[in-house]
């Protein structure tokens, strides 16, 4: 949803999106009212709509299921445990608009990601700073987007971390999720803008735009392990906010994972592409 943008996307609730012109915009609307005004009539800088709290109304989906407009939505799951199987509702809704489904690294997110990918939606994983069970399933969830057979869209953060291993152009983990206030700029329902994960305002945009450098710049400095991790360049400091004693153990090995998944593709594609060339020279 981010191709095409200028930058940065400022992203606020539908009272205060209405006083918005022509920038880009994302509108978080939480009730059946705010949605159908955004989806009926969306000012010209409307991006995408965020969804939240809406997943278990039906007539919000039955709504959306006709083609009022084509505005995207992308819709937040707060409880992926118990949300997962309303997933369902949002079949109809995929013939008419982009969908997406965010969904945070919480207990029950491998139902959540299972099926939102049978159903053929692309997914943004919202990892935060997983406890350690949440990232046993992350890990499933890896092996589950590696090899899975029903697996069409992409599952980030992993598509864009593991097309980066592997040779493309990619962003830090804060802008692949979405959370780097120099590209994404949250503003809390008082007009203020704040820190990603966080209700705290830094007081004005320009501080938040050198939020993440500073935020890494002080956790090596400080001798986190940030300092030696070979995944400073990709991570900048992401899995150490906001608690900065994180441990990132199991983290670095999710990342390690990837990595070697990177290595045994481009080895394949290699294999292939000197096998098709021998191939062309006898010929």
């Amino acid at each position: 949803m981010q191709d095409q943008i200028r930058w940065p996307l400022v992203i606020l609730s539908a009272v205060l999106a209405e006083k918005l012109e022509q920038q880009p915009f994302v509108v978080i609307v939480r009730n059946q009212a705010e949605f159908r005004h955004w989806l009926s009539g969306p000012l010209p800088g409307v991006q995408w709509l965020q969804v939240e709290q809406l997943l278990r109304d039906p007539d919000v989906w039955a709504f959306a299921s006709h083609g009022i407009s084509q505005i995207p939505v992308d819709v937040i799951l707060g409880d992926p445990a118990s949300e997962f199987s309303d997933l369902y509702r949002l079949v109809d809704v995929c013939a008419v608009r982009d969908v997406r489904v965010s969904i945070p690294a919480a207990p029950g997110l491998f139902k959540a990601v299972k099926l939102a990918t049978s159903l053929g939606l692309p997914i943004r994983i919202l990892p935060g700073q997983p406890t350690a069970e949440v990232l046993g399933e992350l890990s499933v969830i890896l092996e589950f987007y590696l090899h899975g057979t029903m697996v069409e869209a992409p599952v980030e953060f992993f598509h864009s971390l593991l097309a980066s291993a592997c040779g493309a152009k990619s962003d830090s983990i804060w802008t692949i999720v979405e959370e780097d206030p120099a590209a994404f700029l949250h503003y809390d329902d008082q007009g203020n803008p704040r820190l990603p994960r966080s209700s705290r305002s830094p007081g004005n945009a320009l501080r938040l735009a050198e939020f993440v450098e500073s935020h890494f710049k002080s956790l090596v400095e400080r001798g986190a392990e940030c300092a030696t991790c070979p995944w400073g360049g990709v991570c900048t400091g992401y899995f150490k906010w906001p608690d900065p004693s994180y441990s990132c153990a199991q983290v670095k090995q999710l990342l390690s994972r990837i990595a070697a998944a990177a290595n045994e593709i481009s080895r394949d594609l290699a294999g292939y592409e000197s096998g098709f060339s021998q191939s062309e020279t006898k010929e």
